[in-house]
Order: C-alpha cells, then sequence, then structure tokens
C-alpha cells in the first residue's frame, strides 16, 4: 500500500517522481494518481457538475463514488479546467495519458523512493478522517483535508467525513 500525502505535493512544483510500470512514461501514472484523490478528497461533487457538463467528449462522469475520467475519451482540452467553480481541476492533474497503478507488482516501488519531498509512503493504512487519510483506490490511499472538513462540514450527504 502506498499514501500520498497532498499537502507535500502541492508544495513540490516539480514532480520528479518517476515509475516503473512499463505503460507509463514518465510519471503519468504518479499525476493520475494525484488527479484520483483530488477527485474523491477535494472535489466538491456538485450536484450540476459543471466540469462534466462541459466536457466535449464525455470524458468526466459522475458516479456514485465520484468523478471518473475515462483517460481514452479525454484530449486534454481542459474545458473542465475553465468550468469548475472551485479549481478542483488544474492543469497539473488533468493528463491525457491515463493508466492504472499496479502498486509495481513484484518490483520495487519507484514512486516511493523517487519523491524528492518523501510525499509518498509505504505502508499498511486505513481510511481514518481524524487523520485526514481517505482511500482512493485499492492499495492508494491519500493524505489531504476533505472539502467538506475546509467548509466545517461533518457527515453532511454521502461522502465522508
Amino acid at each position: 500500500m502506498i499514501l500520498i500525502d497532498l499537502e507535500k505535493c502541492y508544495e513540490c512544483g516539480d514532480c520528479a517522481v518517476q515509475c516503473s510500470y512499463p505503460l507509463h512514461h514518465g510519471k503519468t501514472s504518479f499525476i493520475t494518481l494525484i488527479e484520483t484523490a483530488i477527485r474523491k478528497i477535494t472535489c466538491r461533487h456538485c450536484e450540476d457538475a459543471p466540469c462534466v457538463i462541459s466536457c466535449p467528449t464525455k470524458a468526466l462522469a459522475k458516479q456514485d463514488e465520484g468523478l471518473t475520467r475515462a483517460g481514452m475519451l479525454c484530449t486534454s482540452c481542459k474545458t473542465c479546467l475553465i468550468a469548475c467553480p472551485f479549481g478542483v481541476n488544474t492543469l497539473e492533474t488533468v493528463n491525457f495519458e491515463k493508466a492504472p497503478c499496479d502498486l509495481c507488482e513484484g518490483r520495487e516501488i519507484t514512486c516511493v523512493k523517487t519523491c524528492s519531498k518523501k510525499a509518498i509512503t509505504e505502508g499498511n493504512f486505513k481510511e481514518d478522517a481524524e487523520k485526514n487519510i481517505y482511500k482512493v483506490a485499492d492499495g492508494i490511499y491519500a493524505k489531504a483535508i476533505h472539502w467538506k472538513t475546509q467548509l466545517g462540514i461533518k457527515n453532511g450527504g454521502g461522502n465522508k467525513p
């Protein structure tokens, strides 16, 4: 399992994280993980979802667990960046290429080793809203302040916390 500390990622500004998965070119897998974490934790999950409505290729979809992006449909036109009223979608996190992380199955976890800010750690993790740790995907967790916590909302709606 890995844990990504999004606050440390935001501080960095010049990501040097590498990935050893053959289908990932350079750091695209890690950028995709950050995008997924942001969509699950900091995205406001708007009822009318302007980013979804604005997408000309229907690459964004609103589902029960939040927004998802179909990488093969995304043309990187950036309309979702303009449409998001909260600035959740950013140029750095909307990447055309997309392939799932395999957690370096059978290989050394390269992203942990190559992150200069130590924003990625390996270990055993579980969701813990008090520690701002949320499950992003199987074996992948992110540490970030949930948008509802930022607004002082507790247990409102279907999203944690």
